[in-house]
């Protein structure tokens, strides 16, 4: 398995798995990074700009056939070695919290101030999914820590 940062040309594909899950789409100005196995795109994964300063990494798929061989993990751990972002948020599905509480991640306090774009999407996640959010963050010191 090789993970890569995506080709401009590959924007539309990940679009098309975007949609087919119901995740809000990419723009060319996202970090976006494709996971390939035998040269089959098997993933994709995701850091959007917030603003100066921090990030919101998600957008992590992995295609059906490939799940089960830690292809998110790989994914998740290239986009954050690739930040430039001092702060990165994280909006999992409360399923997933574990996962990414093991990749550094940790819960953001309620009540604690976040970029507003983050609180909308917060939102829009209540409004579109039927699975609960929450709010976890990673400061890119925190992340190099771990390495």
């Amino acid at each position: 398995m090789i993970v890569r940062e995506s080709r401009r040309s590959e924007l539309s594909w990940a679009n098309h798995c975007y949609a087919s899950i119901g995740f809000a789409l990419s723009t060319d100005l996202d970090l976006i990074v494709v996971a390939e196995v035998h040269g089959q795109r098997a993933g994709l994964g995701r850091i959007v700009a917030v603003d100066d300063v921090s990030g919101e990494l998600g957008g992590i798929y992995v295609l059906p056939e490939f799940r089960g061989q830690a292809i998110a993990r790989s994914i998740v751990t290239f986009l954050l070695e690739r930040a430039t972002c001092s702060r990165i948020y994280c909006i999992p599905f409360k399923h997933l919290e574990s996962f990414y509480m093991s990749c550094g991640f940790a819960t953001v306090a309620k009540g604690t101030t976040v970029p507003a774009s983050i609180a909308e999407k917060i939102e829009w996640c209540a409004a579109t999914y039927p699975d609960p959010v929450v709010l976890l963050s990673l400061s890119a010191g925190e992340f190099h820590a771990l390495r």
